[in-house]
């Protein structure tokens, strides 16, 4: 297989890159109550395993973009991906909750290299134009497998365990690594000499003190939060408090994370007729809508699945009108650096979706009656940061600073 840059061979492996991060996460939160019943552990600590996974991920963000604009794209990729293959295997013989809180944040450091050099990747082959619509097609694409996810690992819990879904990521993971290891040519044209700390530091300190960069890249981080503070919450609101099954958990929350793919679909009808940034700054709004909506609903007293799934859906639908934007807008701005870009954007959006899962874990001890509110107290200031940060792009060129 030849994977030659912008051929469709390459987008479906930029999807496929993409997907395997979010992928490993989704398909695992069907079981996360099951997790907790077999290895004798509070919800608490089972929610830990999705936060260590996303620490994993986000600390991984900060190494493989600059070893890529240093070593290459294609032998950091092989590295990361074998990682991933090794580790998510190894979570399927978790002996304990300790043990696979442990080798979640190496999963997470595996599964980072899809992330960063699948963005990377798109920088190399598309113009700076060109990356808004491609990324928002590429985030259509790479919500497909997230968004089947839960469905599949509902099932493999109840057919299985849950640590079938971990043979599942492991077989994707091992596939992955075959196809870019016969397929993939080195596509990085500027790769530095050596990797110098400090101007790797000093690269960095440019772009956080970037007011269009930090009005990207916030943004997308404060929506990761919330989303996955959901991700963390809401399987234990419909399974341990309305009694669904991992299965009929794996159906409904297609509807959540279908809102995700509506988003991404009413971006792509914009691009090209509504400023990207413009999209940025507007789209916040729906997460503070999203969370009005539940908090309203929860104090009426309403306890029902489509209080939860219906305001997590709009929710969703705004993330995936800021994400492809946000991804392009972080990483095209600076073309020689993509790799270190894609890695503080990428930190961005798993370190603040930890903080969400952090913060829906330690409100969990909120009364039962209103079961959602512990979601809601814990992500509405995250609501709030979405919207006030992208306020940082207002005013500011449409251009990037091509010259970087």
């Amino acid at each position: 297989m030849n994977l030659a840059p912008r051929s469709p061979a390459y987008i479906a492996l930029l999807v496929a890159l993409g997907s395997f991060g979010p992928l490993t996460m989704s398909i695992y939160t069907p079981v996360m109550p099951s997790v907790g019943h077999e290895l004798l552990a509070t919800p608490e600590n089972v929610k830990l395993t999705l936060t260590t996974y996303m620490l994993g991920f986000a600390v991984g963000q900060l190494f493989y973009g600059p070893l890529s604009d240093r070593f290459g794209r294609r032998p950091v990729l092989l590295g990361g991906l074998l990682f991933f293959t090794i580790t998510s295997f190894a979570c399927s013989f978790a002996p304990s909750i300790g043990g696979l809180i442990g080798l979640r944040i190496l999963q997470g450091l595996g599964a980072a290299s899809g992330s960063v050099l699948g963005r990377a990747l798109t920088r190399d082959a598309y113009t700076f134009k060109e990356m808004p619509l491609v990324m928002s097609w590429i985030s259509l694409g790479q919500n497909i497998a997230p968004s089947l996810a839960p469905t599949v690992g509902g099932f493999l819990g109840e057919w299985a365990s849950w640590r079938a879904t971990f043979w599942f990521v492991g077989g994707f993971g091992s596939i992955l690594f075959l196809v870019t290891l016969a397929g993939l040519r080195e596509t990085n044209k500027f790769r530095s000499e050596r990797i110098d700390l400090s101007s790797l530091l000093r690269g960095s300190g440019e772009m956080l003190r970037d007011r269009r960069f930090l009005g990207h890249i916030l943004p997308l981080g404060f929506a990761f939060a919330m989303n996955f503070g959901m991700l963390a919450g809401v399987p234990f609101v419909l399974q341990e408090s309305m009694g669904f099954s991992p299965r009929e958990f794996g159906l409904i929350v297609l509807l959540s994370v279908g809102g995700f793919t509506l988003g991404t679909f009413v971006n792509n009808r914009l691009v090209g007729r509504v400023a990207p940034v413009d999209i940025i700054m507007f789209s916040g709004w729906f997460h503070v809508a999203a969370l009005v909506g539940m908090a309203a609903l929860s104090l009426s007293g309403i306890v029902t699945w489509w209080a939860i799934v219906g305001p997590h859906m709009l929710l969703s639908f705004g993330t995936g009108m800021i994400v492809a934007n946000a991804n392009a807008g972080a990483v095209g701005m600076y073309p020689r650096l993509a790799g270190t870009a894609s890695s503080l954007a990428g930190l961005a959006q798993m370190g603040m979706g930890a903080m969400g899962t952090v913060a829906v874990a330690a409100l969990s001890v909120v009364g039962s009656r209103y079961i959602a509110m512990p979601m809601v107290i814990g992500l509405a200031p995250f609501a709030v940061a979405t919207v006030l940060s992208a306020r940082l792009l207002r005013g500011e060129p449409r251009t990037p600073k091509l010259d970087q």
